[in-house]
């Protein structure tokens, strides 16, 4: 069983469109895109979420996509992570100007 944390310090976020465009998947974009939400925050935890990911896995960038990952939510609102049609436990958390992320397989 392997075990990911990734943290992601939020204020180093400089072009959110175009980091959203390039790491999230479409269904997390409508998400992101939706009323309301906090776009960076939303933004930098989807990201320490499928870093975390590919350490658990011991895969870099270079072999998976994060548009391969998609972290999207449960009925009870806790996020659930989907890779190869397989789902994977994911806690997700933000604090001032950081989000972290941890993942079990």
């Amino acid at each position: 069983m392997g075990i990911g944390i990734d943290i992601v310090q939020i204020s180093r976020i400089k072009n959110p469109d175009l980091l959203a465009k390039g790491i999230l998947t479409d269904k997390e974009l409508e998400i992101y895109n939706q009323k309301g939400i906090n776009k960076i925050q939303f933004l930098a935890g989807r990201y320490a979420g499928k870093e975390a990911f590919m350490k658990a896995i011991e895969k870099g960038i270079d072999q998976t996509s994060f548009k391969q990952i998609e972290i999207l939510y449960k009925s009870s609102g806790a996020p659930t992570l989907t890779y190869q049609n397989r789902e994977y436990e994911i806690s997700i958390s933000h604090d001032g100007d950081y989000a972290v992320a941890i993942v079990k397989l």
